[in-house]
């Protein structure tokens, strides 16, 4: 029942080495003659590979009567509809983008949480629909194609590119072509798919921005210091000296962070800014900070729970600079009588009609000389930007303002030049041994101590420190802290250990007029939950990728149904089709290549040696039988 071999003879064509092609004989196969034979439900489908062959070798269900190709069966209804179904699968990815993108600011919620878990499987599971369809996408193409008629490398590059991998190597094999090189692009879209969607939804913190009221302890308040008179500092010495001395006898710790002992933001000393003449000037907290005082400026109304704020604040500060330090002999010093062992003196009284004004530091040394050292302080206003996180706040930013603003007149510089300083010059030096008989004995003050080693001061020593081996700059610069952290603990105290009222107006009072706040405005920002973040990128990117996916499927399901050709390429029983050494029986044209291979599954070939007899070898596929075909050898020749 095998096709009819039609034979004919064909004169060379050409030589081949040394060898002269006399004649080729040409074989083809073609249908038994005569009419289609009729089909039939109750026919025999059983069919033998020869004529002779026993019934034990019979292919059954081969299709031994003729029919039509690309027919509507049951069987191809079902294969239609699972097609169908496969081929939709990219619609899963569309949707979970679509979705995710409708979570972009929403609340964290159980629901997001399983979609989340469904994306963790993406990188799995879209791979692997890609390579499903897109390269059944290119193979119908192909198949499409050469039933009209393409050329052979056009279609190998179709039907062969089933992977990344298989598109650069057939690109590479191949004459290079625009084609190879977008079915090349597309492949990529596989793993920018799998990972689009693995980055495509996280959560982030829901930030509430609005505007609040801050109120700051009013720079004005200083009318108030005891030292604006010599009996106000008798009064209040119990008050500024546990204020003062409590925060110079702080952890050191706390002395570089920017809030004091009592929750109060620290001002930096302005002249420590690194900047321009004018405008802000940032401070640089990658180094070490150095703060005007101590004490910081008290803030009521910051909200402390899950908030972030920025606000200015003005104020005013002492900016002390020291030169010329020196040691001299005790009979030099003109130190007067030892009330102290060290002394703050201007020149004389009412001596600084302007700033900067002059004084003079004296301190008894180790060897009961002194060291002095030509001083000078000036008053500066500033306003310093704020940020705070809950309530741990500081100073971001600073400028210098005018001295003479915001109701600091020249008449209340003026009281401050004259009876100010020297009320805080005349008490700062005895503070912490008011009143004690032969101060001198006891050695060095907590305040010389400090400036001499701010990290190693505290105890009994009595002994004094050498102030003259200080730079200028760095006594200068101490000296500043410690007039400033004394200047402020003689002012407003009632406001520095925190728990201000609520209503802010009920701290002043006949003997505190004028400790009153200033209000400003504050940018709060309010950390709310989390909420979910789509990232659009990777939004568009596995939107993208889902969609081209998506139309191949839908282009190759349609090309698969419209083409009437079987497809048999790119299958092992395919080498069988119409193949001389390999008898099949007569019929099978329309079957596809799996259908094929189902019938033909205990069919053994190989691949041999066609012209084992002949002094040049043939290689081709042939049906494994040794009287049909044989073994190849390495030292043999093929053509």
């Amino acid at each position: 029942m095998g096709y009819t071999p039609l034979n004919r003879t064909a004169q060379s064509v050409g030589d081949i080495g040394d060898q002269r092609l006399e004649s080729i004989e040409l074989n083809r196969y073609a249908p038994p003659s005569g009419s289609p034979p009729e089909s039939s439900k109750n026919r025999d489908s059983k069919a033998y590979f020869l004529e002779h062959d026993k019934p034990s070798t019979a292919v059954r269900h081969w299709p031994v009567h003729s029919q039509q190709v690309a027919r509507l069966t049951p069987l191809r209804s079902f294969i239609m509809f699972f097609d169908a179904i496969l081929a939709s699968t990219p619609i899963m990815f569309i949707v979970l983008a679509l979705i995710a993108a409708r979570l972009d600011g929403k609340d964290v919620s159980a629901y997001g949480t399983h979609l989340r878990q469904t994306l963790l499987l993406s990188p799995t599971i879209f791979p692997v629909i890609f390579a499903c369809l897109m390269g059944r996408c290119f193979k119908h193409i192909g198949l499409y194609y050469a039933e009209r008629g393409i050329t052979l490398g056009r279609l190998e590059q179709l039907v062969g590119c089933q992977s990344l991998f298989s598109a650069l190597e057939r690109q590479i094999a191949l004459p290079w072509s625009v084609l190879g090189v977008l079915m090349t692009f597309v492949w990529f879209l596989s793993p920018l798919g799998g990972q689009s969607a693995l980055r495509l939804l996280d959560q982030e913190k829901k930030y509430l921005k609005s505007t609040g009221t801050v109120h700051y302890l009013n720079p004005l308040a200083i009318q108030g210091a005891f030292v604006g008179g010599a009996s106000a500092m008798n009064s209040g010495r119990s008050t500024y000296t546990s204020v003062f001395l409590a925060a110079l006898l702080s952890s050191s710790k706390y002395q570089a962070t920017p809030m004091d002992l009592w929750g109060n933001v620290k001002m930096p000393a302005y002249s420590s800014l690194k900047g321009g003449a004018a405008g802000f000037k940032d401070v640089d907290y990658s180094q070490n900070v150095t703060y005007a005082s101590l004490i910081g400026i008290p803030v009521a109304g910051v909200q402390s729970v899950n908030t972030t704020s920025t606000y200015s604040l003005k104020t005013r500060q002492w900016d002390v600079t020291c030169e010329n330090v020196r040691a001299v002999l005790k009979e030099d010093a003109n130190f007067g009588n030892a009330t102290a062992t060290w002394k703050l003196r201007r020149p004389a009284i009412n001596s600084c009609p302007d700033y900067p004004c002059k004084f003079n530091l004296t301190s008894q040394d180790s060897t009961e000389n002194f060291t002095v050292a030509d001083c000078q302080m000036t008053f500066q206003y500033v306003e310093a930007r704020i940020s705070c996180n809950g309530t741990s706040c500081r100073a971001d930013s600073m400028q210098k303002l005018d001295l003479l603003g915001d109701a600091y007149t020249q008449s209340l510089d003026d009281f401050t030049r004259s009876v100010m300083i020297a009320n805080e010059l005349n008490s700062l030096p005895t503070t912490d041994n008011y009143g004690v008989g032969s101060p001198t004995a006891r050695g060095s003050t907590n305040m010389e101590k400090w400036m001499y080693d701010p990290w190693n001061f505290i105890g009994a020593t009595f002994a004094n420190v050498d102030l003259w081996k200080l730079p200028a700059e760095t006594l200068g610069e101490r000296l500043t802290i410690i007039i400033n952290t004394f200047w402020q603990s003689t002012y407003a105290t009632t406001t520095l250990g925190g728990n201000l009222p609520k209503n802010l107006t009920e701290l002043a009072n006949d003997f505190s007029p004028n400790l009153t706040f200033n209000e400003t405005k504050a940018a709060v920002t309010l950390e709310s939950t989390f909420v979910y973040k789509t990232n659009w990128k990777w939004f568009v990117a596995l939107l993208v990728s889902s969609i081209v996916l998506q139309i191949a499927a839908y282009a190759g399901l349609f090309l698969r149904y419209i083409t009437l050709a079987p497809d048999i390429i790119g299958y092992a029983s395919s080498l069988t089709f119409m193949n001389p050494y390999i008898p099949t029986p007569t019929g099978g044209t329309t079957l596809h290549g799996l259908e094929r291979s189902a019938l033909l599954h205990d069919l053994k070939i190989r691949i041999g040696d066609v012209c084992a007899n002949e002094p040049v070898g043939a290689i081709s596929v042939a049906k494994a039988d040794e009287g049909r075909v044989g073994r190849l050898d390495r030292r043999r020749w093929y053509i």
